[in-house]
């Protein structure tokens, strides 16, 4: 057990860490979604991730994504699991720089409990959830979390095995912008369920809905 792990004991039981550090969780998207998730699971105690995406890191990310300036032009899930290590020496990370489609789909995430849409593209976002929804356990997806002037409530809407986190409304391409306070709390909506679900304080058989006060 390394140092982080230990620090984790400070607030975790051995046996909900050891419940955590089983589970697997596939992540598809680097972006301000999937960067701020993944980070958020590894601080928790996950350590078993699989991430996908195509892109390198451009300056139009770096108001809201984990990265930063002197990482320009690098791929986005290189740096990731670098910062991901960083934090657990020991995490498994795996990573593919490509761009996910239906007919690679089945490449990846083999086995694992839980999925997490974390596209900017909102017709990638609908196909990942269909394609993975009928064959995984539970599906996390991040729709309408943009806003600066305009902001709409961020809820958590269960839908079957899915769960969909953000105001599924405020769209970047109708001129809302993705900014960090919105697009991390989302990321963090979607971190939370995933630690809710492993440690069983959310029945994932009920419905489940949060709207904020």
């Amino acid at each position: 057990m390394n140092i982080f792990e230990q620090g984790l004991l400070r607030y975790l039981k051995p046996e909900q860490l050891q419940t955590i550090q089983s589970k697997k969780i596939g992540i598809g998207g680097a972006g301000g979604l999937g960067s701020n998730c993944a980070m958020m699971l590894v601080r928790s105690g996950f350590k078993h991730l699989e991430i996908i995406d195509q892109d390198v890191i451009d300056p139009s990310n770096l108001n809201r994504q984990q990265y930063f300036a002197n990482e320009v032009g690098l791929s986005k899930v290189e740096v990731t699991k670098k910062r991901l290590l960083d934090i657990n020496p020991d995490a498994h990370i795996i990573i593919h720089q490509t761009q996910w489609n239906e007919s690679n789909a089945g490449q990846f995430f083999k086995g694992f409990d839980f999925i997490v849409e974390g596209f900017d593209v909102t017709d990638w976002k609908h196909r990942f959830v269909q394609y993975y929804a009928p064959r995984f356990p539970v599906v996390i997806s991040g729709i309408g979390m943009a806003g600066l002037l305009e902001k709409q409530p961020m809820i958590v809407k269960k839908v079957g095995n899915v769960y969909i986190c953000g105001d599924r409304s405020t769209d970047t391409r109708q001129g809302h912008p993705p900014m960090a306070p919105r697009v991390t709390q989302c990321a963090a909506m979607m971190a939370e369920i995933v630690l809710d679900l492993t440690l069983g304080l959310t029945n994932p058989s009920t419905p489940f809905r949060m709207v904020s006060e």
